[in-house]
This record gives structure tokens, C-alpha cells and sequence, in this order.
């Protein structure tokens, strides 16, 4: 109720404004000269002037912040560090796997609703850049800073990268409360031949030269499967396990992760695994 009656006073001081810049000030001038008309209604009149600039510098993708748009490289670089924070720190590290791909940024085009934003959306403050990615696109504010991104569907025709490789490392979660002696978790791709996969323990790693339309199928007697189905890349993965008499359902997390990156951690999994077999046997 307070922000409604909030808007609604907003609403009044604004018609209130223009009514004195744009009817009585004419008015005034015309009858009475126009520095007695400035002396009382210049304030209104400067007070709309402002509000045409700022919405004429919404409408052009203007930063008051940098006094200008924002620089476009920039923008892409900053983009590409949110997005694949432990993989890319820039367009120039992206085009290693990505060699043929370029970037877009627009201001008027959303990818997310699969339209273009219009002049009332700019006017009534939807100042944001998209920056389509890959697989992904940035949504940035006005001054090239990035906010939040979305993943592209397979209708938006995502890049995959040049090499269809598909690595995926990670650790599980198991909520199951019973679990029999010699449980293993199971891991296996929805084509065998075409991949390879371990599992340690509680971590796991897969990985396949030939990822396209591949799936990675993660489960254990009694709990819900975890089907992992990710584009072309390098992945560093956290599922859960949920027992199938539950009420939820198995998940995963991924974070894209560089090659090297998913190397070493596959590396490091082995160790762990063949460490804790080694101490069992002391």
C-alpha cells in the first residue's frame, strides 16, 4: 500500500513537471516575456531537459559512468571470465577451443525470450547489454558489467567446441542411509565404445574424444540415476545421490574447467583412491 501510494505521489510531482515546463511556461512567455516565465518555471524546465537526456542516453546504450558506451572488447573479456571463471579468463583464451567463433553483443537483442526489447522496455530503464557466448549468454548493465547468464537451448544452435571432446571429473554425494558392503557406484556412457570412465571411491572421472550426443549415466543400488548429459568441454562435477524411495531427485552441479585443469583433477582422484586402498591394507 506505502508503495503504491509512493508511486502514485511519483506519478503526480512528474505530471506536475512537465505541465509547468511544457504548457504554463509557454504560456507565461507569451504573455508576460520570457525571463519572468524562466524565473518561475525554470527549474521545471530543467528538471525535463534532464529527464530527455537520460532517457535519450537509455535509448543509445550511454554509461554516465564512462561517459560513453561501453568499450565492446572489454565487455566480451569481462563476459567471458563470469561465464567460465576456472576455464577462460578472456575472448583471446576462449578462441583456443573455440578458434572460429565470434562473439555478439547487442543491446536490443534478447536471446532469452527469443525477441528484441523495445523502445518503452529502454525508456522505463531495461538498460542491459547480452553478450552470446558459446554455449551461454551475459547479461551485462549498461556500463558493460556483467549480472547473470543463461544457457542457450538447443534451438539457439549452441557452438560446441573445435575439438567434440568431453571431460567430466568430480565428487558424489551420496544421501543413501543404507548401503550394503562392496556398494560401488556405477558410471558408464550411453555408448561404451566411445568413452571411458572410472570411478574412486566417492569421486569419479569420464572422459570421451567423441562427446556428441554422448550421455553419462551416474548411479548405485537403490538410488535415483543422474544423467549427465553436457556439451563438448571440460567439467568439474558435484552430484547427489538420493535414495529412489525418496521424494527428489538426484541432481548435479558442473562448473567448466580448463583441460589441464580436468587432468590434474582426474590425476588427483586416482591418488586419493590408491592412497586410502594403501592405508587400508596397513
Amino acid at each position: 500500500m506505502l508503495f503504491l501510494l509512493g508511486f502514485l505521489l511519483l506519478v503526480l510531482f512528474c505530471l506536475t513537471v512537465l505541465v509547468r515546463a511544457l504548457l504554463l511556461l509557454p504560456l507565461r512567455g507569451l504573455r508576460q516575456g520570457w525571463e519572468p516565465a524562466l524565473r518561475r518555471y525554470g527549474l521545471s524546465l530543467l528538471l525535463c531537459a534532464g529527464v530527455v537526456l537520460w532517457e535519450l542516453g537509455a535509448l543509445y546504450g550511454f554509461s554516465w559512468q564512462q561517459l560513453g558506451k561501453a568499450d565492446r572488447r572489454q565487455m566480451i573479456d569481462a563476459a567471458v571470465a563470469y561465464a567460465y571463471p576456472e576455464a577462460y579468463g578472456s575472448l583471446a583464451e576462449l578462441r583456443r577451443d573455440y578458434a572460429y567463433f565470434r562473439p555478439e553483443v547487442s543491446y536490443w537483442d534478447n536471446w532469452e525470450y527469443e525477441g528484441s526489447s523495445d523502445v518503452l522496455d529502454k525508456l522505463l530503464g531495461d538498460t542491459h547489454y547480452q553478450i552470446r557466448l558459446p554455449d551461454l549468454v551475459v547479461v551485462a548493465d549498461v556500463h558493460g558489467q556483467p549480472l547473470r547468464y543463461f544457457a542457450l537451448d538447443q534451438e539457439q544452435q549452441p557452438v560446441a567446441p573445435d575439438r567434440p571432446e568431453l571431460g567430466l571429473v568430480g565428487d558424489v554425494q551420496d544421501e543413501r542411509e543404507a548401503k550394503s558392503v562392496g556398494d560401488q557406484l556405477r558410471l558408464r556412457w550411453s555408448q561404451p565404445k566411445r568413452g571411458e570412465a572410472e570411478v574412486h571411491g566417492d569421486c569419479f572421472s569420464a572422459y570421451s574424444s567423441q562427446a556428441r550426443n554422448l550421455t553419462l549415466e551416474l548411479d548405485a543400488l537403490g538410488a535415483v540415476p543422474v544423467q549427465l548429459a553436457q556439451p563438448p568441454g571440460f567439467y568439474r562435477v558435484q552430484a547427489q545421490l538420493v535414495p529412489q524411495d525418496g521424494y527428489r531427485l538426484s541432481d548435479a552441479q558442473h562448473q567448466r574447467i580448463t583441460r589441464a585443469e580436468f587432468m590434474r583433477l582426474r590425476q588427483q582422484c586416482r591418488e586419493s583412491a590408491a592412497e586410502t586402498a594403501r592405508a587400508q591394507l596397513n
